[in-house]
């Protein structure tokens, strides 16, 4: 399917960019020391690590078989859930390290000057990269209605992947024209900590976004997107056939896959099989080009 075909080249992009990153980023972290780089470098090897998954899935939740009739979609949440969950914990393992270093700093008069060395000069390449990829991934997205949960997610992670970049790069300028010896002195120090701490608490939210939206596809809740909901009901409404009446319509979305229950009464004593399945092959028709891959399906009351 072509929106498949969409989904998988951008993840395969992503894929490609962020080995080169992650490969720049743990050289700078091992000439310079600075745990948020290790913050950053180990959110961009978590972004290679998920786009190939992301990539694989991508190519494998669409096919169908005598087990799995309407495909592996619940694999598409699934793994935005455990890119979610692994991109909280990672957040709340660097903040708790950093914390440490604080702590032994204030507390116990403990540590050492931190080394920018050339941070600067990758974090300056890392957040224009990131802000390109992050575009990339949503254009490409766009494309295919927003439908992708997956895209969503790599956009999210490599979102963060940047602010952390930019954190780091502003914080290492302004420590680099800071001199030694002022009230200031415990930054040079500490920044780590400083740098961290508001990396964390500016995007702690995302992963927490994309885990609840994660949830209510793999549960089975009903997809909250008032465009597409507007979008179906404008079909439905059209196509319906004269002898049934419609009482409710609920959209859900498992990944790229969307399903719409129909809830109707007849209007008359009978309904015709034939034009129930007419209706429902036409409203699958003219929700394709915005849902790709839909099913339609009648409820009688």
């Amino acid at each position: 399917m072509n929106q498949k075909k969409i989904e998988r080249q951008a993840l395969v992009v992503g894929i490609v960019v962020n080995i080169i990153m992650a490969i720049a980023g743990f050289v700078v972290f091992f000439v310079t020391g600075l745990k948020a780089m290790f913050l950053d470098a180990a959110f961009t090897v978590i972004s290679v690590i998920s786009g190939a998954v992301a990539a694989y899935l991508s190519k494998k939740t669409v096919v169908t078989s005598d087990r799995y009739p309407n495909g592996m979609f619940a694999l598409e949440p699934i793994y935005a859930i455990c890119k979610a969950v692994f991109t909280i914990g990672l957040l709340l393992f660097s903040f708790l390290d950093v914390l440490q270093v604080a702590i032994d700093y204030f507390v116990f008069h403990i540590g050492e000057p931190m080394e920018f060395g050339p941070v600067v000069i990758y974090q300056i390449a890392a957040v224009a990269v990131c802000l390109i990829l992050v575009g990339y991934y949503r254009a490409r997205n766009k494309a295919i209605g927003n439908a992708s949960t997956m895209l969503r997610a790599e956009a999210n992670g490599t979102w963060i992947d940047g602010m952390i970049s930019l954190g780091i790069g502003i914080v290492a300028v302004l420590l680099y024209f800071l001199p030694m010896g002022t009230s200031l002195d415990f930054l040079h120090y500490t920044g780590d900590f400083f740098i961290t701490t508001i990396i964390v608490a500016l995007t702690i939210k995302e992963p927490f976004d994309v885990l609840r939206d994660a949830f209510v596809e793999l549960v089975g809740g009903v997809h909250d997107d008032e465009e597409i909901d507007a979008f179906v009901e404008g079909h439905v409404r059209k196509l319906i056939p004269s002898s049934v009446e419609v009482q409710q319509i609920h959209v859900f979305k498992t990944g790229m896959n969307f399903d719409v229950d129909i809830i109707v009464n007849g209007t008359g004593d009978s309904v015709k099989v034939d034009d129930l399945v007419n209706a429902r092959n036409a409203i699958q028709e003219a929700l394709a080009p915005k849902l790709h891959i839909v099913n339609v399906d009648w409820v009688f009351e």
